[in-house]
């Protein structure tokens, strides 16, 4: 895979996701409007926990099946109906015990929406399954779809159930919302890898390769979770040591940096294709890119810092407006989450999936530490600076490990004073955050974009005036 198809594929991939990125983060100001500081509190929550129970009660199935379809040339032998079979039936084996836990969890404990709970779960496991088969077998276009459906769906239930009377409670009306989008769009991608069933009808357990593909996802499912530690557990501590208003704040500055996810998320599945099947590890595109992408990443995010103040008084509510504070060292640790996420794919290429695991539980461990520690004493600005320092420590580890399998050589000067100007502008507007202050910032910050990736914009701009001719 060459530039031009990392090119096509990303912007492949941005149609099916960009709809529902920017969608996502337009609904948190809906949400701030019609919900109060605790409503949004408890939504958020719920969201965590649906996020935290999903690697477990999926398997990373999604993506154990994707690394698998990648193989398919090099495997002669009914590859295909291997694969599918055995991570359903795992996935199937998963489902049943997780209702039947939860189940007795309710009859023990009064579970808060528990039933909606048990459906966004079952859903979520489902739609990335079957997104991924999608992926792996090539389909990118119909992913594409139906990122945009889904998008659509989400967007149109959840005004439709805040906009009505269909739900008094409107927390459980947007938790329907999105498991109704998820379930047309997973009938839409039945209707398409019917295939798979019509043609590997019989039923066959095959033990060596489940316990195969239970190695290379058990790592997986370790590593979500933490993640899940790193991005999510900061509520639940907060709540311990805070209020759950306090969390509501926190769950709007959380959502800010969604803006920077959009590239990142985009990008990644692109990359994710090419770092897999790249067959030379000393190629120099690959250091060329890494720190185009380091560049642009830190570039965006200091952009972004400088206008958030006006961002969050624009779209949110004003009694979130305090969210903007929390969310300028929350942009620098997004920023750095990608850059471990590029990093991440290198172990993906090699299947050695228990490294990406190690690395994710000792950031875990710094936020869990920062979060908790430091709290009492800084406030909402604790876990986000533990969020930051984390996705920073986790970076460094990992481009260390990935040296023998994935050569990476970083502008060591260029990255420092990148980083360094990002942190200026956070102080600066700790000092003002006034309009004239956020507003200029952001110019100089424009600027400072424009001359670190000056080639990157400059080979943009020769091909949008090739294609006009």
């Amino acid at each position: 895979m060459n530039s031009n198809t990392l090119i096509k594929s990303t912007l492949v991939y941005t149609i099916g996701n960009f709809g529902s990125k920017i969608l996502s983060f337009l609904l948190i100001p809906i949400y701030s409007y019609y919900l109060s500081r605790k409503e949004l509190g408890e939504y958020d929550l719920v969201l965590t926990s649906v996020n935290l129970l999903v690697p477990f009660v999926s398997l990373q199935m999604n993506e154990a099946i994707y690394r698998w379809f990648l193989d398919k040339e090099n495997n002669k032998e009914n590859y295909i109906d291997n694969i599918f079979k055995q991570c359903s039936i795992l996935l199937l084996t998963s489902f049943i015990g997780f209702e039947i836990l939860l189940y007795l969890a309710g009859l023990l404990y009064d579970i808060p929406y528990q039933k909606e709970l048990s459906l966004l779960i079952i859903s979520s496991c489902l739609l990335p399954f079957f997104q991924q088969i999608l992926r792996g077998w090539a389909l990118t276009r119909y992913y594409s779809f139906i990122g945009v459906i889904n998008s659509l769906l989400i967007f149109s239930f959840s005004l439709l159930f805040l906009l009505t009377n269909i739900f008094n409670d409107k927390v459980q009306g947007i938790f329907y919302a999105l498991f109704a989008s998820n379930f047309i769009v997973i009938i839409l991608m039945l209707f398409k890898v019917n295939f798979l069933f019509k043609r590997y009808i019989s039923i066959k357990i095959n033990y060596p390769l489940q316990k195969q593909i239970l190695f290379y996802s058990l790592p997986l499912i370790l590593n979500s979770i933490s993640w899940w530690v790193i991005n999510a557990s900061d509520r639940y501590i907060i709540l311990k040591f805070l209020t759950i208003e306090d969390n509501g704040i926190y769950a709007v500055s959380a959502r800010l940096p969604a803006i920077l996810t959009i590239f990142n998320t985009v990008f990644m599945l692109a990359w994710q294709d090419m770092a897999i099947s790249a067959n030379d590890p000393n190629n120099p595109f690959f250091s060329k890119l890494f720190n185009k992408y380091i560049s642009i990443n830190i570039g965006l995010s200091t952009v972004l810092i400088a206008a958030t103040p006006l961002i969050t008084e624009i779209l949110f509510d004003i009694k979130f407006y305090d969210s903007w504070k929390y969310a300028t060292l929350m942009y620098i640790g997004s920023c750095f989450s990608s850059i471990s996420g590029f990093l991440g794919a290198i172990y993906l290429k090699s299947k050695s999936t228990k490294g990406i695991f190690i690395t994710s539980m000792i950031a875990a461990l710094v936020n869990v530490f920062i979060s908790v520690f430091f709290i009492k004493y800084i406030g909402l600005y604790a876990p986000a600076l533990g969020t930051f320092i984390s996705f920073f420590v986790m970076f460094m580890i990992r481009y260390r490990q990935t040296a023998g399998i994935l050569k990476l050589d970083i502008n060591v000067k260029s990255f420092i004073v990148q980083l360094l100007l990002a942190v200026s502008i956070i102080i600066l507007l700790y000092v003002n955050s006034s309009h004239l202050i956020s507003i200029s910032l952001t110019v100089v910050s424009l600027f400072l974009f424009g001359y670190f990736n000056k080639d990157l914009l400059k080979n943009i701009f020769i091909k949008l005036n090739s294609l006009k001719k």
